[in-house]
């Protein structure tokens, strides 16, 4: 499907019936994914490392009494040489907890934040001077809150806000995601959001099925309304979050609306809950879910390097372009991302790592399922329709000389993006449409014996 024998000696223009034949296809080539196991993914020696980005702290956990783990997240904090240089004295801080929907009640705390380390964390909160009436814990609310966090809340004297309305204000703000935006210039969100000082997200340590990971970054999809997400075919969701249509796939497109949120409502401290938790997707609706129970606790104050710790506890390489999804298939990894746009660092040489768990990265390391490619895959551009600039996404099994060949809708060559030998993998080009005329247009991939078409759309 899409693989079509090239001609070495094409002419730089479709013919009219060709453009006919081929506008209306989508090509996609076949991505298959062989595991494999380096035996050294990263030469990273941390005892012989004197300047580190972030520090992440680690601490073995196997159950969740509630002084166990007050004493535990207490300890996690001292490895950060306290919290209180961005919690301070009256401030007003909000707490994201991860309140995924539906599922196994049987396994609900491998999916959801247990109540135990909400808990710990707002009584730490409270000891660093924060009055409990400035502490708000923020989601987006569906009916079993009350059973499982609201004892929690009571407790801690603390105000409960459903990020799925606008009270306690009268309407939603939009937030602005900043120049090095993805899919969205501004996000819909409740005005709790912009109004605290400290914003605080505790997840769950778990995989996802279409964004290879979820922790503290990927816990940011809920903090937006899901009515003001809602696409036709895909209404059970944010699905506007997930794809631009319900038609389109989620691979490159959900991990930069993660990016988007992020850089719009940035978490000031991450604090994962890993004591239970899963592998194989979010929940028991993934059909590859399954539980687990990695017994750590984690803590950062660099959202991108403590989900990559994590991320590399689970067997997955936060330092790739790509996530292999549990399903099958990969898609784009947030946390690299968020790297490239300065948001923290992904890369493990980069990271501090302290705490009684930190053996779990230095001596016991875990080992990824790397994928090697060997069919070619061509990615529809993003974002599409684009104005003035797309990116274009394709793999290629070995070393290859590629063209990559951008044609109008009379099949004109317009722009030449690559011309030259590639190594195997994963490539990304960007092209800028500033000077071409709005209207559809077809990139097509040339390698061996092999080419891809696909269409995207110029929308000034």
């Amino acid at each position: 499907m899409g693989k079509n024998k090239s001609d070495k000696n094409s002419n730089k223009k479709f013919t009219r019936r060709t453009f006919l034949r081929t506008v209306g296809v989508t090509s996609a080539g076949i991505f298959v994914a062989p595991y494999i196991s380096p035996n050294n993914l990263y030469a990273f020696n941390q005892a012989g490392k004197s300047t580190y980005l972030s520090k992440v702290g680690i601490t073995h956990a196997d159950n969740y009494d509630r002084s166990f783990i007050k004493q535990k997240v207490q300890y996690l904090f001292d490895l950060m040489d306290g919290v209180t240089d961005i919690i301070k004295t009256g401030n007003k801080v909000a707490i994201k907890i991860n309140l995924t929907g539906g599922g196994n009640p049987s396994v609900l705390y491998n999916m959801w934040t247990h109540p135990e380390v909400l808990r710990a964390v707002g009584e730490l909160i409270i000891d660093c001077g924060v009055s409990p009436q400035d502490i708000y814990i923020v989601e987006a609310l569906w009916s079993p809150y009350n059973a499982y966090y609201s004892e929690v809340q009571n407790s801690l004297g603390a105000s409960l806000v459903d990020l799925n309305k606008p009270d306690p204000y009268s309407t939603f703000i939009q937030k602005e995601v900043g120049s090095n935006s993805f899919n969205f210039s501004s996000l819909t969100m409740n005005q709790i959001l912009s109004d605290v000082d400290v914003y605080i997200s505790i997840p769950k340590m778990k995989q996802h099925y279409e964004a290879g990971v979820t922790c503290s970054l990927k816990n940011q999809v809920g903090i937006v309304p899901k009515d003001s997400y809602l696409i036709m075919n895909d209404s059970g969701r944010r699905g506007a979050i997930h794809h631009k249509i319900s038609d389109d796939p989620s691979n490159s497109y959900l991990p930069r609306s993660v990016c988007d949120i992020n850089m719009a409502r940035p978490v000031n401290l991450a604090v994962i809950d890993g004591i239970m938790n899963a592998r194989g997707g979010e929940g028991t609706w993934n059909p590859t879910f399954e539980i687990a129970e990695d017994h750590v606790l984690l803590v950062g104050k660099d959202p991108v390097a403590t989900d990559s710790v994590a991320a590399y506890l689970m067997g997955n390489d936060p330092e790739a372009e790509t996530f292999q999804l549990p399903g099958g298939g990969v898609c784009d990894n947030h946390l690299y991302l968020l790297n490239q746009v300065g948001m923290g660092t992904n890369k493990m040489n980069e990271i501090e790592i302290v705490g009684d768990g930190a053996d779990l990265i230095t001596a016991v390391k875990p080992e990824y399922n790397s994928i090697i490619p060997i069919c070619f895959q061509l990615s529809q551009n993003y974002p599409n329709p684009f104005n003035p600039a797309t990116n274009i996404q394709f793999t290629i099994p070995q070393d290859y000389f590629v063209t990559l060949t951008v044609y109008n809708s009379v099949g004109e060559e317009v722009a030449v993006l690559i011309n030259k030998k590639l190594n195997s993998g994963l490539h990304t080009v960007s092209w800028n449409a500033v000077d071409i005329p709005s209207g559809v247009y077809l990139y097509k991939i040339s390698a061996g014996d092999y080419s891809i078409i696909k269409k995207m759309v110029l929308l000034k």
